[in-house]
């Protein structure tokens, strides 16, 4: 599966992800995706990995430690119950004064970063978060010095957006 090879070091089935995770819960206005064709979409419980709160989530779906070299997806299951809206639409992070959701991470990799489609030019914010370090970073090197980390967190987002999908299904 994608997520094993995810876990056994393959970063870019992270795209397959998000294509997979898309299909099956993504509606358009004129196309359905396959959980909301079963009527189960909205029916389920929907669990997270990060805890909700007022205006969303209390952080993205990532764990991020100054001591560790990258972004890594959240292990285990998830814990958090929620209704379908609140898991894909809620914010869990604010850049630039966007609300990025799961939506956000999952449509803008399939839509415009090799998951299913490739555009010539990505969006600014996803552009400066996944090659850039827009979310400015800063990790501790064995030394104890600081360093900017520009690592791409959008993976490790989706690998866990992946396990809060199944378990919730499940």
């Amino acid at each position: 599966s994608s997520a094993m090879s995810y876990d056994a070091g393959v970063v870019s089935e992270a795209k397959r992800i998000a294509v997979v995770i898309r299909t099956l819960v993504h509606d358009t206005a004129v196309s359905r995706g396959l959980l909301s064709q079963l009527k189960m979409r909205d029916e389920i419980s929907w669990l997270s990995a990060v805890a909700p709160t007022d205006t969303g989530f209390a952080g993205p779906p990532w764990m991020d430690s100054p001591l560790e070299p990258e972004f890594r997806h959240i292990p285990g299951v998830p814990a958090f119950e929620c209704t379908f809206a609140e898991w894909w639409r809620g914010r869990v992070l604010q850049f630039n004064g966007t609300a990025i959701d799961r939506a956000w991470f999952v449509l803008s990799t399939a839509n415009f970063d090799g998951g299913a489609h490739v555009d010539p030019v990505l969006p600014a914010d996803y552009r400066s978060i996944t090659r850039e370090g827009g979310l400015k970073t800063i990790r501790i090197n064995s030394a104890g010095d600081p360093y900017p980390d520009s690592t791409n967190p959008v993976p490790s987002a989706l690998r866990t957006i992946c396990t809060e999908l199944v378990v919730s299904v499940e």
